[in-house]
């Protein structure tokens, strides 16, 4: 059991020494690059949303279709008359779906799609986009490290025992704590912003209510994890769980010129 726990943790790790670095090219790179990551990730995303919820055993065309339109979706919200196809892309989408699976397919179409729109208009900010997303996936990993680790050691009640049985208070506590430190770091070594010294704790819950809200949709569908797309980490979804609310939150924030 303990060599098992230890190669499992092995391969976490080796698997975030080359997600890390390829990540941080991306962002880095930015464009076309950028653009075609979120893209190819959305696509997984919607696989493994339709694995889930059982709708490719129902109709195996629906995973397809699904990545179609969300590449559609995506690709047309880089303008601003492109937001008028959604109506037909969600027509399109929810045509194409089992009758029984159309609410849970638009359901996923907005979980997908709203964090990468997110991610994309954040990295496409003039001059800081790049500091902008390094700064916002610092502080979800952040949060999510200072989450596992507050509540394997200190423990104590459960943050939502219906839904993730293992999450503490005491984790969500550490988990925001540490999103405000790695903020402070960063503007102190001048790669940050002052203002997301406000604003991280609130990016922290968002990001620890996306992980509850991820648990909460694979416990409904009987899942441990959304696929084993990611060696020792699950699927995609698994690992993004915590993007998929504070990505949005962020690209408000940037928005209304909070940050």
């Amino acid at each position: 059991m303990e060599a098992l726990l230890r190669k499992e943790v092995a391969l976490r790790v080796l698997s975030a020494v080359v997600m890390i670095p390829l990540a941080l090219s991306s962002f880095y790179m930015g464009g076309v690059v950028f653009h075609c990551v979120v893209l190819a990730l959305a696509c997984v995303m919607a696989l493994e949303w339709s694995s889930v919820a059982s709708i490719q055993q129902q109709r195996p065309v629906s995973p397809l279709v699904f990545s179609v339109t969300l590449i559609l979706a995506l690709y047309s919200s880089q303008w601003d008359v492109g937001i008028l196809s959604w109506p037909f892309i969600l027509g399109f989408l929810l045509i194409s779906s089992p009758p029984n699976r159309r609410f849970v397919m638009l359901m996923g179409f907005c979980y997908i799609t709203v964090p990468a729109m997110g991610l994309i208009s954040i990295r496409n900010v003039e001059g800081e986009g790049f500091l902008l997303l390094v700064n916002f996936f610092l502080i979800v990993w952040a949060t999510d490290i200072g989450a596992y680790v507050g509540g394997k050691c200190i423990g104590g009640p459960r943050l939502w025992v219906r839904v993730s049985p293992h999450k503490t208070r005491s984790g969500a506590l550490s988990g925001v704590i540490s999103a405000m430190i790695i903020s402070g770091i960063m503007y102190s070594v001048g790669y940050g912003f002052w203002t997301l010294l406000v604003w991280s704790p609130m990016i922290a819950i968002a990001a620890i209510c996306g992980d509850l809200l991820e648990s909460f949709f694979k416990r409904f569908y009987g899942q441990k994890d959304a696929s084993t797309f990611i060696p020792g980490h699950g699927g995609v979804l698994d690992r993004v769980d915590g993007v998929v609310l504070a990505a949005p939150l962020m690209w408000l924030l940037v928005k209304i010129g909070a940050l």
